[in-house]
C-alpha cells in the first residue's frame, strides 16, 4: 500500500510540473493555409499552444482586427479574413499565455457588390444610395466618364449627387474600389407620372392630351398601342398626341428609356367611327320609326333626317331605331348619325313626303266615263282615290305631279279624295249631266239684252236662240245654276236650245224677240180725220200703238191686214210723223203726214 500511494504522488507531481510549464508557454504560430486571401475568406492557422480561448489578430498596433473565429484547437484555428485594410500584414495568435511570433500575410479586397441602387434613376443633381458589401476602399463613382460627388460611404453603402452635366437617358454607372470596379446601368431621368388623360372617351384620329411630369422623351401607348412620334409633341409635364385608327380602348402609359413608365388611372374608352351600312325603309312620313343598320352604332348620340334632329334609341351594336321628324317639304332626304367616334351618313336614299294637298282637277267639269287629270302638291305614295265616294284605280301617275284617274259611270258630283300614309286631300268635281232649264227670266227681250236662265249644268254650256246661227254670248255669269246670255242680233221668237258637254239639248218654253217696227211706210200721203190710210214695214205686226202728228195725238184706231196694217186718221190729227210702238219701243216715220181739212 504504500508503494501504491508513493507512485501517486510522483505522478501528481509530474503531471503538475508538466502543467505549470505549458499554461507559461506562448502560441507558436507556424504555417498560414494561404499567404494572401480575400476579406471574408476563410483562413486556417497551423501552430501549438493555441489553447482554448486563442485570438487571432490582423494588422500591428492599433489597427490590428481580430479575426472572427471558426473551429480550434491546440494546433489549428479556422478564421475569417477580416475587413482590414487591403494590402501586406501580419497575423498572429493571442492566448493567455501570450503572443505568437507573426507570419506575413496580404489581405485582398473583393469588388464590391451592389444590392440596391435606390432610386433606380434619377435626376441630375438628385442623391443616390448604394447598398451592397466591399463598398468600402473606394476609389471612384463615375457615370460614364463623369465623376459623381460623393457625400457618404462605407463598406456597404455609398451616398452620391448625379453631376449635374450627365446627359439624360441610360448611363454606366461604376463604383471602383481597390477591390475591382462594378457596372451598373442606370437611367438619368424622372419618374414619369400621369395626373390626367383628356379626353377619356374620344375616337381614332382625336388628340390626346395627357398631362403629369417627366414625360421628356417619352413614348406614348394606348392599351399597347403606341401612337405616331410624328404626331405627338412632347413637354416635361404634357404630351399632346393622335390616336392611331386601330387603337382600343385601355389604359395609356408613357414609356422613357424603355424602363420608366407610367400608367395612367384612367381608362381611355376609344370608339371607332359609326357606318350605316343600311336603311330598312325607302320612304317615309313624320312619325314613322326608321331602322338603320350598320358598324359602332351603340355609342350613336344623335340622328338627322333631312338636317332634322330625330328622336332615337339603340337597339344594339349594329342597329338603332329613329323617328322620322315633320320637315317643311317631300324631298329626298340624308339619314346621318353622330357620336364620339365621328359622323356618318347613309348612302341609301330616303324620301320623306307630306300629305297631298292643293288638288287641281282637270277638268273641274267631268262627264261620267271620261278621264281625270288630278295635280297637286306633294302626290306621292298615293295608296287610294276615290270619286264622290267611289273608290276608282289609278290609271297612270307622274309621281309627286299628277294622277289620271277614270270617272265611274254612277258618280254624281262630290268630292274628290286623294290618300297617301302620310294624309288626305280633296276637291270639288262636278260631274256633268243634261241640262236642266227652270226659268227664262224674261221671257221676250230685244237683241243685246241680257237674259238669265236658271236650272243645272248651265256652266259652259252653249245657248241658242231661235234663228239664230251661232250661241248666244256670255252676259256676266256662267254658273251650273245661273247662267246669263245677250240675245244675239239675229234672234227670232221661239224656245231657246241648251246643250252643255252631254251633247244632249235642252228646249226651254218660247221666247219672244222684241224688235223696233222699221223701214215704215204709208200711203196716201195725206187725208182728212176719219179717213183710212195703210202702212207697211218691219215687224208691223207688233205694233201697240200709233199716233200722228209726231205722237202727239190720240191714240188712232188701226186693224192689222197681214203684213199691214190700216189705220184711222184720228181726231186732233195734226200734220207730223207717223210713229207707231210695239214692246219694243216707238218708231217713227221718216216722212211727214199731211192732214187736211
Amino acid at each position: 500500500m504504500k508503494s501504491l500511494g508513493l507512485l501517486f504522488f510522483l505522478l501528481s507531481t509530474l503531471i503538475g510540473v508538466t502543467s505549470c510549464r505549458v499554461q507559461h508557454s506562448p502560441p507558436e504560430l507556424i504555417k498560414l493555409s494561404a499567404s494572401k486571401a480575400y476579406v471574408d475568406q476563410s483562413l486556417t492557422l497551423t501552430g501549438y499552444q493555441f489553447g482554448s480561448e486563442p485570438t487571432v489578430m490582423f494588422g500591428v498596433g492599433a489597427g490590428a482586427l481580430s479575426a472572427p473565429m471558426g473551429s480550434h484547437d491546440e494546433t489549428t484555428i479556422q478564421v475569417t479574413v477580416p475587413r482590414v485594410a487591403p494590402g501586406n500584414t501580419q497575423v498572429r495568435v493571442q492566448t493567455q499565455e501570450g503572443t505568437s511570433d507573426p507570419l506575413p500575410f496580404t489581405v485582398l479586397q473583393p469588388a464590391p457588390i451592389i444590392t440596391t441602387i435606390t432610386p433606380a434613376n434619377g435626376l441630375q443633381g438628385q442623391s443616390i444610395t448604394v447598398t451592397g458589401d466591399y463598398l468600402n476602399q473606394l476609389q471612384r463613382v463615375r457615370f460614364n466618364d463623369i465623376d459623381a460627388v460623393v457625400q457618404d460611404s462605407s463598406a456597404k453603402k455609398i451616398t452620391f449627387l448625379i453631376p449635374a452635366t450627365v446627359p439624360r437617358g441610360p448611363q454606366a454607372l461604376a463604383i471602383a474600389t481597390i477591390g475591382g470596379e462594378v457596372v451598373n446601368r442606370f437611367i438619368v431621368a424622372g419618374t414619369p407620372q400621369i395626373t390626367s388623360v383628356s379626353p377619356v372617351n374620344t375616337k381614332p384620329g382625336a388628340e390626346l392630351v395627357i398631362q403629369g411630369k417627366n414625360f421628356t422623351d417619352g413614348i406614348v401607348s394606348i392599351n399597347g398601342l403606341t401612337t405616331d412620334k410624328t404626331l405627338t409633341t412632347i413637354k416635361d409635364t404634357e404630351i399632346r398626341t393622335i390616336i392611331p385608327a386601330t387603337a382600343t380602348s385601355g389604359r395609356v402609359t408613357v414609356q422613357v428609356f424603355e424602363t420608366l413608365v407610367a400608367t395612367s388611372t384612367d381608362t381611355v374608352k376609344i370608339f371607332q367611327p359609326p357606318f350605316i351600312t343600311h336603311l330598312l325603309a325607302q320612304d317615309g312620313i313624320a312619325g314613322d320609326k326608321l331602322v338603320i343598320e350598320g358598324r359602332n352604332m351603340s355609342q350613336i348620340t344623335s340622328v338627322s333626317i333631312g338636317n332634322a334632329p330625330a328622336t332615337f334609341r339603340i337597339l344594339s351594336d349594329t342597329q338603332i331605331e329613329a323617328v322620322v321628324p315633320a320637315l317643311p317639304a317631300s324631298a329626298q332626304v340624308s339619314v346621318s348619325a353622330s357620336g364620339i367616334g365621328g359622323n356618318t351618313t347613309a348612302t341609301d336614299p330616303f324620301f320623306f313626303y307630306l300629305g297631298p294637298s292643293n288638288l287641281v282637277l282637270n277638268p273641274a267639269r267631268q262627264l261620267r266615263g271620261k278621264t281625270l287629270t288630278i295635280s297637286g302638291k306633294n302626290l306621292y305614295r298615293i295608296t287610294a282615290v276615290s270619286i264622290s265616294g267611289i273608290p276608282v284605280p289609278i290609271t297612270s301617275r307622274n309621281e309627286g305631279i299628277d294622277l289620271l284617274v277614270g270617272v265611274p259611270t254612277t258618280a254624281v258630283s262630290g268630292s274628290v279624295t286623294v290618300t297617301s300614309r302620310a294624309g288626305t286631300a280633296s276637291a270639288p268635281l262636278v260631274i256633268v249631266q243634261k241640262a236642266i232649264v227652270s226659268d227664262v227670266i224674261p221671257l221676250t227681250a230685244r237683241p243685246g239684252e241680257r237674259v238669265v236662265l236658271r236650272g243645272d249644268y248651265l256652266k259652259d254650256a252653249q245657248i241658242f236662240f231661235t234663228g239664230s246661227a251661232a250661241a248666244a254670248v256670255d252676259g256676266g255669269k256662267n254658273e251650273d245654276t245661273e247662267r246669263w246670255v245677250t240675245v244675239p242680233a239675229d234672234a227670232q221668237t221661239g224656245p231657246l236650245r241648251v246643250t252643255n258637254l252631254t251633247n244632249e239639248t235642252t228646249t226651254t218654253a218660247a221666247f219672244t224677240v222684241l224688235r223696233l217696227i222699221s223701214g215704215v211706210d204709208f200711203t196716201p200721203k195725206s187725208g182728212k180725220v176719219g179717213d183710212d190710210i195703210i202702212l207697211t214695214g218691219q215687224n208691223i205686226a207688233t205694233v201697240q200703238e200709233i199716233r200722228f202728228g209726231n205722237g202727239a195725238s190720240t191714240a188712232a184706231k188701226f186693224a192689222i191686214e197681214g203684213a199691214t196694217i190700216r189705220v184711222t186718221i184720228p181726231t186732233g190729227a195734226t200734220t207730223g210723223q207717223i210713229c207707231l210702238t210695239n214692246a219694243a219701243g216707238t218708231t217713227c216715220t221718216s216722212a211727214s203726214f199731211t192732214v187736211t181739212k
